[in-house]
């Protein structure tokens, strides 16, 4: 039992997998293209198929976790000796789950659905009349920003890719990788080109989205927060220009995404979170965690209300363990006590802390448990599928080890943290020192005053990600971003010159195909 919601969406993904294209060898149909773009129907599942490859590629072989919190970061292995060559940056190590997370082909399955489906959504237009022009236009935006979001995912984890932008059917001409500058243009314009086209949010508030979406109402799947929106959009661009270091426009959407409270109409629901105590949607221990892309939680992806279960590639498959988990004896990994003693290091921290004396954990809350235990638990992001009550009338997982937490990617308070950090990098110190202790007062963290009493800001609004955020796939990338605005470091800036900050190629993608090449400090 791998993943217990793919099953039902085979239906959506046969027909965007057919063929040899650019990703996949010897794969069947069962419904010829020739077939497919004909229906209202035919829309509604390549729309939905792009949706599901992206959330299939992030969540493969755990890369959301791996790339972000594993590699050099604060997430330690207990005993696996892949991911400890990841953890300490060895990712030329002969093991498969390497080599596996080097390759690139389940992001181009992504970015080959998506072509396909600009190229071919037009028919369904022409054929079915069901097809509005506002759906059309709704729809063509949101694969627009799948396949950036796509794009600029692969750039922070491999630099330079090769940039595809038509579908590829038979067989396919080899490529060589594609300058960062010529990926981002393509990013930034798909995304601007998207943004006009989406709603606020799928509830028939906004002009882009009126009445009902595909028959459905907001209290089902397109309502608040499980479609790509105007958010979703301003998040991306937000982030995209911090990796790049253009602030000012980073700065520009990630206080769009703060400003915008409630909506120009003044119509439907609140439109961002706020800094709340602990975290903004993502609550402990129950169910329901947070959203897809949305509304209130800014781009957190995959949500569980749509039967979004796996038994594999969740994040608790790598961090639960006893005592949230009595059948697991130890996690896979795990954020060292001192470790923990460090990031987490003023004794009022809701998140985490431990009381001086008795070393008994303050919060029943907080982000981590099992204290007393030799690698501590994290349960931040725990969501089991079934609980039943133990004999002290406790609910606790059952064996089945089926869990439905999302990945994800941004939300409210996230994106707070980005804009104090574009406002730090600016030199509006007093800007972003308001949004830092916003985050830290709301976590029962004392207040940042200034650099004299508190050290140097970047430096604190950095330390707040890394407590907040932890888990959430940032600390490497975070670190990136922390080096570039430092710029003190001689060694880490030779790892950037010679593409060490990025992964290397997949050996079997360079087999494959002799035009790509590999960074200097792989080879």
């Amino acid at each position: 039992m791998r993943k217990l919601s793919y099953i039902m969406l085979i239906s959506l993904l046969l027909p965007l997998l057919g063929c040899k294209k650019i990703l996949d060898t010897g794969s069947t149909r069962a419904v010829g293209e020739v077939n497919m773009w004909s229906t209202l129907e035919d829309a509604r599942a390549a729309l939905f198929g792009v949706y599901a490859l992206n959330r299939a590629a992030m969540s493969d072989n755990n890369r959301h976790v791996i790339y972000g919190d594993v590699r050099l970061a604060d997430f330690e292995p207990t005993s696996r000796l892949d991911l400890k060559a990841i953890h300490n940056n060895m990712l030329n190590a002969d093991y498969k789950l390497i080599n596996d997370l080097s390759d690139w082909r389940p992001f181009y399955a992504t970015i080959n659905a998506a072509n396909l489906y600009l190229e071919r959504i037009h028919e369904v237009y022409e054929k079915d009349k069901r097809f509005v022009e506002q759906t059309y236009n709704l729809d063509r935006a949101q694969v627009k920003a799948l396949r950036a979001f796509t794009y600029f995912y692969m750039c922070r984890i491999w630099g330079d890719v090769p940039l595809i932008l038509s579908s590829h059917e038979g067989s396919f001409t080899n490529k060589p990788r594609d300058p960062q500058d010529k990926i981002f243009a393509a990013i930034e314009q798909d995304l601007l080109e998207a943004e006009p086209k989406l709603p606020y949010a799928y509830d028939g508030f906004d002009p882009e989205q009126t009445g009902l979406y595909y028959g459905q109402n907001i209290a089902t799947y397109y309502g608040y927060g499980y479609l790509v929106s105007k958010q979703s959009v301003w998040t991306m661009l937000a982030h995209m220009y911090a990796w790049r270091g253009d602030y000012v426009n980073a700065a520009i959407y990630a206080q769009k995404i703060v400003d915008k409270t409630v909506r120009p109409s003044g119509s439907g629901a609140a439109l961002a979170g706020t800094f709340r105590n602990v975290n903004d949607g993502l609550t402990v221990n129950i169910r329901y965690i947070g959203y897809m892309w949305g509304a209130n939680h800014p781009a957190v992806l995959f949500a569980v209300a749509r039967g979004e279960l796996a038994t594999s590639d969740v994040i608790e498959e790598l961090t639960a363990a006893d005592p949230i988990v009595p059948n697991r004896r130890i996690p896979a990994i795990y954020v060292p006590k001192d470790s923990l003693f460090s990031i987490y290091n003023e004794g009022t921290d809701a998140r985490f802390a431990v009381d001086s004396v008795t070393k008994i954990v303050r919060s029943a809350d907080g982000f981590f448990t099992g204290f007393d235990k030799p690698y501590p638990v994290f349960r931040k992001i725990f969501v089991p599928w079934f609980s039943f009550p133990n004999k002290q009338g406790i609910n606790v997982p059952s064996d089945l080890g089926v869990f439905a937490s999302p990945i994800v990617f941004s939300r409210f308070t996230e994106m707070g943290l980005l804009l104090a950090e574009c406002k730090a990098a600016l030199n509006d110190k007093e800007g972003a020192i308001t949004i830092l202790n916003q985050v830290r007062v709301n976590n029962s963290v004392p207040a940042y005053v200034s650099e004299r009493d508190n050290g140097p800001l970047v430096d604190a609004i950095f330390k707040e990600r890394r407590r907040e955020l932890i888990g959430e796939g940032w600390r490497w990338y975070d670190y990136v971003r922390f080096k570039k605005i430092k710029n003190n470091d001689p060694k880490f800036n030779q790892l950037i010159q010679s593409g060490g900050i990025y992964w290397p190629v997949s050996r079997t993608l360079i087999s494959q195909n002799p035009m790509l090449t590999q960074y200097p400090y792989w080879k």
